[in-house]
């Protein structure tokens, strides 16, 4: 008999998504880059053992794992724990990507609900070499709204992330969404509901919103549907920031933004959902051991944690 599906969003919670933090079950010694990502059951485990109070992980590898909903309810439900939100399996790079790949999203809603998930989450490219901004924002406005609607009968909000570097939206003809208060007005256009912000810290500090800035462009608790910690360079001009490298909060090297107001600004908007690291670290991607991974990013999250 299944434990069931333990999710309490009473207050923002930790989430970890492995794949995010160079967690593997192998890899080539030889080359980096060919790993296997933890599997959902020692994922959970790892994760529980760590303080997390729940996990980003697809519900499509999920089911090519061979896993049953009820086997999933017993692994969540022996360890009290949740899966927070999945990452949708659209291309959103043109509407022709898009027409391919937007058939595959109704059966990952339909098994993300059965394992009771109701956020889920992409990106939006911060430039295009095709198409000016108003028309990439009616073409995004449509997409967006396919893609809620089949999302909203599964109770399921998307969190959309932008881009807030300037490589990225200097890096096509034609710059596109790279601020919070444009991507909410893209969420505005849709109009379905269910349809907010990812705020990744690093994008938002790239886009101008230091600490706790952010918050003036929150009108409710549901613009914000995910979180990305990290931390960016210290002392580097922000228009000079790019991608790589991202800190863990307290890392060495990192500092350039101030993470406990950034965090303490979730709580003044009254956030529920998961907060998720996702640094792009040389010091974690050298690393092979899980539990040693795991342990940095539960406890320098728990490092700007409010009280």
């Amino acid at each position: 008999m299944g434990h069931g599906i333990l999710i309490l969003e009473v207050t923002m919670y930790k989430s970890l998504n492995a794949g995010l933090v160079n967690i593997a079950s192998w890899r080539d010694p030889e080359n980096p880059r060919n790993r296997k990502g933890l599997d959902f059951a020692s994922t959970v485990k790892l994760a529980k053992k760590h303080g997390f109070n729940a996990i980003e992980y697809s519900p499509a590898s999920i089911m090519e794992e061979g896993l049953s909903v009820n086997q999933v309810q017993d692994v969540l439900g022996q360890e009290g724990m949740h899966i927070s939100n999945f990452g949708i399996p659209i291309q959103m790079m043109g509407k022709e990507r898009f027409q391919e790949t937007f058939p595959k999203l109704e059966p990952v809603a339909a098994l993300a609900a059965k394992f009771g998930i109701h956020r889920c989450l992409t990106w939006i490219p911060a430039s295009s070499n095709d198409l000016e901004f108003a028309e990439n924002f009616k073409l995004h406005t449509w997409m967006m709204r396919l893609i809620c609607t089949v999302l909203k009968d599964y109770d399921i909000s998307i969190g959309l992330e932008f881009l807030g570097p300037k490589g990225a939206w200097t890096r096509g003809t034609y710059p596109f969404i790279h601020t919070m208060p444009g991507m909410l007005e893209l969420c505005d256009a849709v109009g379905t509901g269910n349809i907010g912000v990812l705020l990744d810290a690093h994008h938002a500090f790239c886009s101008g919103l230091k600490g706790d800035d952010f918050v003036q462009y929150v009108r409710e608790e549901k613009d914000i549907v995910i979180v990305h910690l990290n931390q960016d360079k210290l002392d580097t001009p922000v228009d000079e920031i790019t991608d790589s490298p991202r800190y863990y909060p307290g890392e060495e090297g990192g500092g350039a933004n101030d993470l406990k107001a950034f965090m303490k600004g979730l709580v003044k908007v009254g956030y529920t959902g998961p907060v998720i690291a996702e640094p792009n670290s040389a010091t974690i991607n050298a690393m092979t051991d899980n539990d040693a991974i795991a342990k940095i990013i539960s406890e320098s999250t728990d490092s700007v944690w409010p009280n």
